[in-house]
Formats: C-alpha cells, structure tokens, sequence
C-alpha cells in the first residue's frame, strides 16, 4: 500500500479562477450569471445607505459609476433585504424584472413603501427613450433605484424626452459635486460609486482586507494538508503569508502595504471598482494558476520557479506563463507596475536586503531562485543577498545572464521589503516613487501641526513660481502671481498680476471643503466607503473670494517637485497647464492698479510707479 499523499484539486482555488478572464467560466464574476456558492457579499456603506434610504421614503435613489462597482450587486442585496426574497430569488428578479417598467413587491405580495422599481442598466435603452421611463416612473408608489455610469446618466437625464423630473434629477446629480451631499432633501439620492475606495477603512475593515480575509481564511483550503504538492505550491505560500497563519501582527502589516497600493493608485486619480479588487486579489492569490498546473509545474522543477508567484512579484511583474494579451484583461495590474518599488532603490534598504544577514528567514519558497548554471536543480536563496549571484563571467552571455539574474533578485527583495515594512512607514511613499507622498497622507489624514503645514505651504508657494516660471534670489513665502496676459515667464523679467499673503494660501482636504461628516445631512463620506483621493490648494484673493483646484497625488507632487527647482515637464505637463491655468483665472481677476506695475528682475521684485511725466522704479 502506497503512502504517496494525492495530487489534489481545492475547489476555491477553481473558484478564484472563475474571477480571473483567463478562465471560461469568467462571467461568474458578473452579478447576473453568479451562483450563491461563488457570490461574495461585502457590506458596503453604499449597501447601507441606499437600503436605509429604501426605509426611510427615498422618491429616487440614483446609483452612478464605472462598470465593475457593483450597481447590479447593491440591488440585488436591497432587494433580499427589503422585500425578503432569498439570494436566487432576487437575483432572478434583477434578470426579469428590473427594466423600469415593473413594480417589484415585497415576497408576501404587499406593495407601498417597501416596493421598488429598478432601472437596471440605461444601456439597454436608446437615451430619449429611457428619458421618457424616467419621466413615467416619477410616482409614489415604489422606490425607484437607477442604475447607470456617469456619461450615460447625463445623456439620458439631458435628451430630448427629458421633462421636468429628469431636469431635476441632473441638477441634484451635478449639485453633488460643488457641495458634497448625496441628498439635498432627502427625496432624491445621488450615490456616486466613483467615490467608493476599496481602501477606506482602518484595522482590516477596508473592502480589500474583508476580501481577502474571506479567501485566505476558513476550511476551504483543508483539502490542501494532504497534498503531494503542498510544500511547493506558492498559492498555499501566498495564502500563508496573508492570513492570520503567517502571525496576526505580519500579516496585518502586510495587508497594510497592499491597502497602500491600492489607496496610492485611487488617489493619483485611477477608479479601482470591486471587480477590478476582486479580480486582482484572485491574480495576486493565484498567479492564474490551478492546482493540475501546480501539479504539472512540480514534476518538471520542485523549487525555483514559485518566486515568479510570489503575491508582491504578481503585483508588479507578470510571469512567463501568461501573455500579454492575457495580463491586458487585468488594467489594474497594468497600473500597479508604475509603483513598482523594486525600480527603485533606496539606499539604506538595498544595503540591508543586498549585503546583510538575518534580514529574511533561510529556506523560504519565495525567496529560492534558479541558479545560473546548468543544473535544474541548483538554487540561490535571496535570503544570502546576491553573494551567490556573482561569480567569474568569462563571456557576453555570461555577463548577460548574472546581470538578469542580479537584477530580478534584487527587485524581488526590494518588493518583500515594501511588502514586510523594512526601512519604517517614512520610506513608504518613497518605495512607490511618489518621494512627497508622506505630506500629501499628513494632510489628507489630518495629521499635519500648524508648524509643518506653514513649511508645506511655502514650498508648494515655491513651486507655484516655478511652474511660472519666476526665479527669485531667495525664497519668498509671498504667492506672486504673473499677469496671464504676458504668459509664462521666460527671461529674467516677469509682469505681476498681484500678490497673495502666505495666510491667504492653505491647504486642506476634499472631504473638509465639503464641511464636517457629522455636520452636513446626507454627506457624501455617508453614502460610500470614502478615503480623501485629493487635496484642495485654496486661494483667497484681495476681494476675498475663494478660488479651489482639487490637487491628487500626482499633482501634487509635480508642484512639490518644482518647488525643489525641477520638474520633468514632458511627464508632468497635463499637471503643469492646469496649475497655470487656475493661477492664471486668479490673477485676471484681480483688478490691478494701474499707476504701478509690479515685475520680478533678476530674482528680486521690484515696481514701476507713473508720476505724471515721471517714471519712478522702487524695490518692491
């Protein structure tokens, strides 16, 4: 009798597959075409708001946002809960009966407040025409919910069959974005789902941390302790290093790095939807591999091939056995290679993982990559650094392959060492490329002292003159503002509009231009799971009107960068015309003297004063 363990196959591995678009099973991630056993149901603050809206004699509640944020998702879970129907039921009823046209009744047949109607998806209908169910469904009796991304929405709400009702419905749609509320009375609920961040939440309560809570925890993955290939699988490792197996403390930090990620890329201005997030933590579990795969790859190598599906690997870098094509059904991934930590060095942290000991545990299936040599089986753990790495090349393809091989190392490790919080939470930012990053987390998290925002603000004042283009002798903390009629400054002289007092200039965050959660009915922060993705560069001129450009993390580090005396402008020149646009709108507005014209020469500001025939220049 044999004591050889089984090659066995984990159903939630399949089942993670089913996320994936390499699988044909894909559509399963899609609301219509799931099975209770695949759906995953994430209370959402959106699920909560609109549902206690159905409650509370909501006439609309407009459900808007990219494709992917779950629209049909929230319906189907409003209409379980409010109508009492079960899993199957509801999302059978989201299939028949959910174009607009249909009052769905609560399961025991009674109608009223608890009824709905549901404009599922505004695709299905030539925009007049669906302007005109909106017009007709403008009655009491059911809650309306409609779903629709941001574009269609205004063209069917703007058509030419659009009546009073959908005129209405756009103003309180548009209204949302100038003061912040979902609702203005409590009858007409915009819910933006582009605000929605997979991010938001602290102590693993964001939507990522619930998520991949749900599939690295639990007896699913039981099956897996008497597999053949168990000890060389690295979806059992990346399962390991994110649960609560690898130690609470661990595997916290490093769901922490990943909710980081994730934030960056919202708020340097990229939608992550909750299929975006689901799909991408099956990839980043899996590799978009099976169990036969991890079966078949074993018997050919048993180790030196995981790293390539090591989860922080995964994030930046695809691996051989998937094609472009393939990785281009996944844009998320595609946008997590611009934070690439392991691009970039760092020096205090590359000479701790490169040349010292005892930074990484000995034999971890990670860290174990194929040596250089003609042996299969020989391995270099990363764990030594690169020691084992370099050897004598004695021609050009030698020096070709130790230098492949040193370097897919060393971005390995400097991957682990984001993900594992070596080198502290101050070089956080630094390791995504993004070096003002930290100043820009302080603000928006209301972590920054009177002290350090005054220093902020003069080196954002700074980097507004050089966007300018205004050199000064010394640094001045006094916004001076070019006049917008002689453009940008290219020589040593420069024509000033006005000049803008330090405590005239601040910044503060989006969420804080809006007022308090806790003061403002129907806040926007109550009707999503919100992170600030912006800052707000506010501008008091000398009539005291407030000028706002919202700032996101890009933006904000271009002006931080100029402010340093360089900035690549090819790189940032969507960012560089915006900021000198509004600086421009600003000084155009102002009503200059015109006896005295301000300039900056040679670094220093000066003013040309007209005295009848007299011409008098001064230091300003």
């Amino acid at each position: 009798m044999s004591n050889k363990l089984p090659e066995n196959k984990n159903p939630h591995v399949y089942r993670m597959a089913r996320f994936l678009p390499f699988d044909p099973s894909h559509d399963q991630i899609y609301e219509e075409y799931q099975v209770a056993k695949d759906s995953l149901n994430l209370d959402t603050v959106a699920y909560h708001y609109v549902l206690d809206a159905a409650k509370s004699g909501a006439h609309v509640i407009v459900l808007t946002g990219d494709a992917g944020h779950g629209k049909t998702h929230l319906c189907r879970r409003v209409i379980e809960s409010l109508l009492d129907y079960n899993e199957e039921e509801a999302r059978k009823l989201i299939i028949e009966a959910s174009d607009g046209r249909q009052i769905i009744k609560a399961k025991d047949g009674t109608s009223g407040a608890g009824a709905l109607r549901i404009f599922k998806d505004f695709s299905e209908f030539a925009p007049e025409l669906a302007a005109s169910l909106v017009e007709e469904s403008n009655s009491a009796d059911a809650v309306t919910i409609i779903c629709a991304n941001e574009g269609r929405l205004r063209a069917v709400l703007s058509s030419s069959s659009a009546g009073p009702y959908c005129k209405e419905l756009l103003k309180s749609f548009e209204a949302s974005f100038e003061d912040g509320k979902a609702s203005r009375d409590g009858r007409i609920h915009v819910v933006n789902l582009n605000h929605q961040s997979t991010a938001a939440g602290s102590e693993g309560q964001s939507l990522g941390d619930r998520a991949i809570r749900d599939w690295t925890s639990g007896v699913r993955w039981r099956s897996c302790n008497d597999c053949s290939s168990r000890e060389a699988c690295p979806i059992i490792r990346n399962r390991e290093m994110l649960s609560e197996r690898a130690g609470e403390q661990v595997a916290t930090s490093r769901k922490e790095k990943l909710r980081l990620l994730f934030a960056t890329l919202e708020r340097v201005g990229y939608v992550i939807t909750i299929r975006d997030m689901l799909m991408a933590f099956a990839y980043l579990l899996t590799g978009g591999l099976k169990c036969l795969d991890v079966h078949r790859m074993q018997r050919r190598r048993k180790k030196g091939w995981q790293q390539a599906y090591a989860f922080y690997n995964l994030a930046f870098e695809a691996p051989e056995t998937l094609s472009r094509e393939q990785l281009k059904r996944l844009p998320l991934m595609q946008q997590l290679s611009k934070l690439d930590p392991g691009r970039r060095a760092i020096r205090e942290i590359d000479e701790r993982i490169v040349n010292q000991q005892e930074i990484f545990a000995h034999g971890q299936l990670d860290l174990q990559f194929p040596a250089p040599s003609t042996s299969s089986e020989n391995l270099i753990d990363a764990a030594d650094g690169i020691d084992e790495i370099i050897g004598d090349p004695r021609n050009k393809k030698q020096r070709a392959d130790e230098a492949e091989n040193v370097t897919r190392v060393v971005r390995a490790l400097r991957r682990r060492a984001y993900i594992d919080g070596i080198g502290g939470d101050t070089l956080d930012m630094v390791h995504l490329g993004l070096p003002h990053g930290m100043d820009f987390l302080a603000i928006v998290n209301d972590q920054m002292d009177v002290p350090k925002r005054t220093l902020l603000k003069k080196r954002v004042i700074a980097g507004l003159h050089h966007i300018q283009g205004l050199q000064f002798s010394e640094q001045t903390p006094t916004l001076h503002l070019v006049d917008p009629a002689f453009g940008r400054s290219m020589s040593g002289t420069a024509i000033l509009a006005t000049r803008i007092n330090p405590a005239n200039v601040d910044l503060i965050r989006l969420s804080e231009k809006w007022g308090a959660s806790d003061a403002v009915a129907h806040h926007v922060k109550a009707s999503v799971d919100w992170i600030d993705r912006h800052v707000v560069l506010r501008i008091m001129d000398q009539q005291s009107a407030e000028h706002d450009l919202l700032l996101d993390l890009m933006t904000f580090d271009c002006i931080l960068r100029a402010a340093a005396g360089h900035v690549p402008t090819k790189f940032y020149e969507h960012d560089i015309r915006r900021v000198a646009s509004f600086l421009g709108r600003i000084a155009q507005s102002v009503h200059a003297n015109s006896d005295q014209i301000n300039l900056i020469r040679d670094g220093r500001s000066q003013t040309i004063s007209i005295d009848g025939s007299t011409i008098q220049v001064g230091t300003a």
